[in-house]
Order: C-alpha cells, then structure tokens, then sequence
C-alpha cells in the first residue's frame, strides 16, 4: 500500500543519492514538467483515466485474482489441482508462499491503482469545471475506482463487524503511510465517495439508453459501459448497502437502476453468450475493456491442463468423484425436472471433467464469429443488471413482497425457468442465496455472499460442511504492509 510506495520512492532516493547534487536538483524539474504537460489538456486527463481502467483489468485485480481466481475456489465453485489452489480450498491463507504473494499482489496493485486515480484527482483540484468541460465526468469516475478498490480490499481482508479493524482508506496521492481505520469509518468513506460521484455523473444518465447510441461529439461519453458511469456507481452503492445489512438504501439504488430501462435482461436464448469474452450490449453496466482477458481465460478456463485448470466440481462419468456440492447440485435447487436452466450452458462435460465457459469468447477460439461481432466490446463484465434485481429481490423481501417477488421473476424467467408468481411458490431469503449463486457463479461474489451470512460452507475439497467462523472468513492482511508500521493490529 503506501508504504510499498514509500518502498519505492526510499530506493529512488538512494539511487539519486549516489549522484551528482546537480543532477538529483535536475531530476524533480524534469518530473514535475512532464505531469504538468500531461495534466495540461483533456487528453492527457483521459489517457490517465484510462491508464486506471487498464490497471484495473490485470490480472491482479479483475483479470483473474477479483473474478474467478481467488474466491471461486472459497466459494467451493471452482476447483484447481495446484498447491496454491489447495490451500486456499482448506482456508489455509498463510502456509503457501504463492498465496501470501497472491494475497500481497491484489492488495499493492489495489492500492497502487488508488494512488493513480488520487493523483488524478488532485490535478483536476487545480482545474475547474471551466477549464475542462467533462471535469464531472473525470471526478465522478476517478472517486467511484477509489471507492470500489477500497470495497474490494475492505470485504476481502476485514471482518463484517463495523467496529473491528478494517484497512486504510487512502485520499491523497504522497508516501505517507496512512492509519488503519474501523470497518464503520471504511465505509463512511467508501459511501460518501460513491455518493459524491453520483451527484457529478447525474447527466450523464440522460446519454445511457438502450439501444445504446455512441454518437457523442465527446468521444469519451461513448462506450459509457466501459466506464464507472452514473448507473455503475449506483449498481455499486446498492451492492455496498446490501453487504453492510441496510437493505432500505439497497433496495432504493437498485431499483435506480432497474428503472432506468437502460439494461434489459437478455431473453433465455441470449444467455449462452452474452458476457463470453465480451461486454453485454444489454445487462453490463460496467465492464473494462480487455486486450489480455481472452487468452487469460483461454489458458485457466478453456484449455484443461493438469495443476493450471481452474474446473467446476463435478461429479460425472469417468470422474470417479463423490462431491457434496457440484455445479449440477446448485442448478438443481429450487426447480423441477422439467425445467431447463439456460445458464447450464456455460458448463461443458468432458471426459472426466467439466469447464466453465461463461466469461470464454470460445467463439474466437474455435475459429467462428457470432453475429455482429464488431458491435461487441471485448472484455470483462464486472458488474451487470441480474445481480442489481436480485439485490433488490433481497432487499425487498420483508417489507414489499410482491415487488421482491416480481424481480425475482424477472431473473429467472429471462435464464429460462419458469416464475414463482404463476407456481404459486413461496419466496425466500436462502432460495434467493440459492438463486444468487446460481447467476454470480465464476464471477467472484458468492463468497462474500457467504462471508456477509457468515454461512456455513458446503466444502467439495474436505467433502464435508464447514462452519462459517472467522478462520474462513478473515484473510490476514499482507504481512509487507506491518513492514514500517509500528502497529500490527
């Protein structure tokens, strides 16, 4: 965090100091003159923006360790042959040495990523909206990675008690090493951000419509599903409330979304593909934009190879497993043998094994071409409308059980099931984690699902149930971030 960069800039200094006094008096000059030339125009505002998203699709973050990389496995959804795989399958954080540094490397990128869009943010402190005309765009953007990244860390290594430790929320851009703070302050700053940022984006729902239209003098108000936009932010607000228990505000920035009619669901026969390696033109309403992405998941989840593969449990012919909790388990909750869940599709039998191709372009990979394949943004679908009506399903439960229900439904007839309305069937909160892990399976949130519920754990690799305790759901912070601290709490 801010002491890797404190790290970084101590090692420059060295370096500088083993040098000319003249030319360590040249070097800051120099450096200064090139972020004022690139802070100087537009440009070099987007291009630095930019530069944020791109950090943000590394594999560090939601290239592979914030999707499918690290909490699938705890979520007990996908598995991996590796020895890192399998310790984190046991719970075991500290033991590995590719964990610790897998736990280490989402944790620096994070907050290296923060620091990028503070800088960001402290230029465009010495602009005005009269200086840059999308000045609220930039702001609005840049406070809404901050406080999605701080989300990220808060709900991977801190406790669900507002009043345990939580992490540093980092506002400025300096080598400073900054205080921990409770989970409470972590998420009073986590929502005034958000809501910051909303309040600067409030225009830009008026250029977000289905179909979309991309016709903007401005290029950067086009592809808007690439960027945290005014929706996206709302998306995450209602994520955020929902985690933290406050199901009334959860509810109330779902349905702003929901209301918006900008992010339709897709229809039982556009399941199969709508995220497979790139952004859906209906229900993503945020994504980034991913060069890497397709030969990332290619490798990991496409191609079978022995100690690499990450693989859903699976309990199939030639198999020779018995686990407790396999993917045809969770689809076959809470509906009857006639029904065929079109999210089925995404899972491929073999020979012994099964792949999970939601988020594959295996179009590309087999050599074809869906249709219209230039209008598709290639990439990674972090946050799209199907989770946003079940967060509002959930939220709504116990207070408006009608309309819960009707967004249930919505979900669930769109993946080709039938409604619960017209079952007659009653709705509740576990048929609704149920139904949850069935539309967030690969993407990274079950387990937190989980973690918020402190739920006991169906365990595929221990074959057995696991209570849900601390030692599951409290990773240790990275131990380089006590390095010049004097705390360790």
């Amino acid at each position: 965090m801010r002491n890797n960069l404190y790290k970084i800039l101590l090692m420059g200094a060295v370096v500088l100091s083993m040098t000319a006094c003249d030319d360590f008096l040249d070097v800051r000059p120099k450096a200064e003159k090139l972020e004022r030339e690139q802070f100087s125009t537009a440009k070099g505002f987007e291009d630095a923006i930019y530069g944020v998203y791109g950090e943000m699709q590394t594999t560090d973050l939601y290239g592979k360790n914030l999707t499918w990389g690290v909490t699938e496995l705890l979520a007990q959804n996908l598995t991996s042959s590796s020895t890192a795989a399998e310790a984190l399958e046991k719970y075991d954080y500290t033991s590995n040495a590719t964990v610790r540094k897998m736990f280490s490397s989402i944790w620096t990128k994070a907050y290296e990523t923060v620091g990028h869009a503070n800088n960001i943010l402290d230029q465009l402190s010495k602009k005005s909206p009269a200086d840059l005309p999308l000045y609220n765009y930039y702001k609005g953007e840049m406070l809404g990675a901050r406080a999605m990244l701080h989300f990220e860390l808060l709900r991977m290594f801190a406790p669900t008690d507002t009043t345990a430790m939580g992490i540093p929320y980092v506002t400025g851009y300096s080598p400073t090493v900054k205080p921990f703070e409770t989970v409470g302050a972590n998420y009073r700053h986590i929502l005034s951000d958000l809501t910051e940022a909303v309040t600067l984006l409030r225009a830009e729902r008026d250029i977000i419509t289905y179909p979309r239209q991309d016709t903007n003098y401005d290029k950067f108000l086009n592809k808007q599903e690439t960027h945290l936009n005014a929706y996206a932010l709302e998306a995450l607000l209602a994520r955020v409330y929902w985690y933290m228990g406050d199901f009334s505000n959860a509810a109330r920035h779902a349905e702003s979304v929901i209301a918006s009619g900008a992010f339709p669901l897709v229809n039982e026969n556009e399941v199969k593909d709508y995220v497979a390696g790139v952004l859906s033109p209906k229900e993503t309403i945020f994504g980034l934009f991913s060069t890497t992405w397709a030969s990332t998941v290619k490798s990991y989840l496409y191609n079978y190879t022995t100690f690499f593969s990450y693989t859903p449990y699976y309990n199939g012919a030639f198999t020779g497993t018995n686990y407790i909790d396999p993917y045809t388990e969770i689809y076959a909750r809470n509906i009857s043998a006639t029904e065929q869940d079109r999210r089925l599709d995404h899972f491929i039998q073999k020979k012994g094994y099964a792949t999970w191709q939601k988020m594959v372009d295996y179009y590309n990979i087999e050599g074809n071409k869906r249709a219209n394949e230039d209008s598709y943004i290639k990439g990674i679908s972090v946050l799209h409308v199907a989770e946003v009506y079940l967060i509002a399903a959930d939220a709504l439960l116990d207070t408006n059980y009608d309309l819960a229900l009707r967004y249930f439904d919505a979900v669930v007839q769109s993946r080709g099931l039938n409604g619960y309305a017209r079952q007659g069937k009653t709705l509740t909160h576990d048929i609704l984690f149920d139904e949850y892990r069935k539309e967030m399976f690969g993407e990274g949130q079950t387990w937190y699902n989980m973690k918020r519920l402190n739920r006991d754990i169906k365990s595929n690799h221990a074959n057995r149930v696991i209570p849900g305790s601390k030692a599951v759901y409290n990773i240790p912070i990275p131990e380089d971030e006590y390095e010049y601290r004097n705390q360790e709490d």
